[in-house]
């Protein structure tokens, strides 16, 4: 009986220790089943879709480029769409232009017929045909008639007619001959971005929310005050992007763009000049900062149509009473900016140093005084802009009037609306910044009565010099009428040089631009279908 009972309790040792293996055996298989799943969860998270996020700082409200002004426009329309030709990616050299959708031209010995060979094959979005001649013609005609309401109009009115031999030859005939009409065609500033008329028609009302181009990326979904995604383009000509899609993300505040960029929620954004800001970012080793060209110039625009800025003595007063030295030292960094040095920027061919005006608040007080405002002056309310640079820039300048008795209220404004009002004259202080390619432009937009809505200042009398220079096919005697242009300009009044910054752009380090950046005209980088994230 004792041995029955022995063999039975073996029996039950030894069933248990059997289940005791099997269990580890299972609970083994199971932890590395988990595991494989684990891995086999994690690869596929690494292979699903791209998506480079990236901040801007205002609404992109002008998605058909006839219309893109802001920044926010253009850094989300530059992957939309192609020009006829483009810079060479991250740069600004106009001596380094490149066929975008023209492969190759030409143009007379006068500058007054240039022909362009276009790229063949080029699918439209959306399945909207093959590109052809017909579309340069299209946008073109349509960004030169007055009733288009484009600002890119005025610059092209130097075309007389485009002609289109057959589907993929285009010749302008130009009124004059023009040393810069390459420049006038470039893509990267909007003005030269091709359209489908089929698409425009197609969109009616909405073709500012429903672009199509034939650029690497095309509109996905539109969310005002929230986000534009774009998809890649499977049929782009120079092949499929690297990236599944781009995520705009409107961010006003530079605080939350910062949280966000260290958190991996977005990877490219915008920077800031401000020293602290710098100091702080610099030691985020997650992130990298650029300072790409072309310089951004600054200018302080006053309307002397109205009084009393139709004094000159005023506007002496509002000159020599900013101190922007002081603001490079204490507000800026030495990397990011420094005084201007006249009103064109210094990187542009005719450029003429001509410092910015002396400051002297006592010879302000004393002009003030000359021209009748023995207690001061207030200037009617002024639309500030609310993006940081410019705030801040502007509260600097409204605070340095006020120490010499000149008060200025100034209005918040989103960058659109800023933007429409200061084109509607509703400013007699206008602060701008921008980039330019050339001399040229930067008179010819802002300096010339024959641009109306963004002469701020309403001047008038270097109006025959612009011309001249413009259409002045030799570069010696081009630079020696920009220089009295500028010495003119200054003597005048008319704008109060005050400095020229870098872009400040900073990005995730997983983030492979797919190009080195040198400068940028869309105040963002720029996206290409080599862009990619590692």
């Amino acid at each position: 009986m004792r041995n029955s009972i022995k063999w039975i309790n073996i029996g039950v040792v030894f069933i248990m220790c059997v289940v005791l293996v099997l269990a580890g055996c299972s609970s083994s298989q199971t932890s590395k089943t988990t595991e494989k799943s684990n891995i086999a969860g994690e690869k596929e998270t690494n292979k699903g879709p791209k998506v480079l996020k990236v901040a801007v700082p205002g609404n992109a409200t002008h998605l058909d480029p006839a219309f893109s002004s802001s920044g926010p426009d253009r850094t989300v329309n530059q992957p939309i769409y192609n020009g006829l030709v483009h810079f060479k990616p991250g740069t600004t050299d106009v001596n380094a232009i490149e066929g975008d959708l023209a492969e190759k031209w030409e143009n007379n010995s006068d500058g007054t017929i240039w022909t362009f060979h276009l790229r063949k094959g080029v699918k439209w979005q959306f399945d909207y045909g093959e590109f052809t001649s017909a579309d340069v013609k299209y946008t073109f005609d349509r960004l030169l008639d007055p009733k288009t309401g484009s600002a890119y109009t005025e610059d092209l009115k130097v075309i007389k007619e485009v002609q289109t031999p057959d589907k993929y030859t285009v010749v302008f005939q130009l009124n004059q001959p023009d040393p810069i009409f390459l420049q006038r065609l470039l893509v990267d500033d909007m003005g030269g971005a091709i359209v489908k008329k089929e698409a425009i028609e197609a969109a009616g009302k909405d073709s500012m929310v429903k672009p199509v181009g034939t650029g690497p990326f095309m509109l996905k979904e539109y969310k005002l005050n929230e986000k534009v995604v774009l998809e890649k383009n499977p049929n782009y000509f120079r092949g499929e992007p690297k990236l599944d899609e781009i995520e705009f993300v409107t961010m006003t505040d530079q605080n939350a763009v910062d949280i966000a960029m260290e958190k991996g929620e977005i990877q490219l954004a915008t920077g800031s000049g401000d020293k602290l800001w710098l100091e702080k970012m610099k030691t985020k080793k997650d992130l990298k900062i650029d300072f790409p060209g072309a310089p951004i110039n600054w200018l302080l625009h006053l309307n002397s149509s109205i009084k009393p800025l139709d004094d000159k003595r005023v506007r002496e007063a509002i000159a020599h009473a900013i101190d922007m030295d002081k603001y490079v030292k204490q507000v800026t960094d030495p990397g990011v900016a420094m005084l201007a040095s006249g009103p064109i920027a210094s990187n542009l061919d005719g450029h003429t140093d001509l410092g910015v005006y002396k400051y002297d608040p006592e010879l302000s007080k004393k002009l003030l005084k000359e021209a009748g405002y023995r207690n001061g002056l207030e200037l009617p309310p002024n639309f500030v802009n609310t993006r940081p640079a410019y705030f801040k820039l502007m509260t600097y300048i409204q605070e340095q009037l006020r120490q010499v008795g000149i008060k200025m209220e100034l209005k918040q404004a989103d960058i659109p609306t800023y933007q429409a009002n200061i084109r509607k004259g509703l400013n007699n202080v206008v602060l701008k910044a921008g980039t330019f390619k050339s001399a040229s432009f930067a008179f010819s937009d802002f300096l010339s009565s024959s641009i109306g809505s963004t002469n701020y200042s309403h001047y008038n009398k270097s109006d025959d010099l612009i011309v001249q220079a413009t259409q002045e096919m030799d570069k010696n005697k081009a630079k020696e009428l920009y220089a009295d242009i500028q010495k003119q300009i200054m003597a005048d009044y008319a704008v109060i040089p005050l400095i020229e910054t870098n872009n400040v752009l900073f990005r995730r380090t997983e983030v492979n631009l797919g190009y080195d950046i040198k400068g940028t005209l869309v105040y963002s980088y720029p996206i290409y279908e080599t862009t990619d994230l590692q």
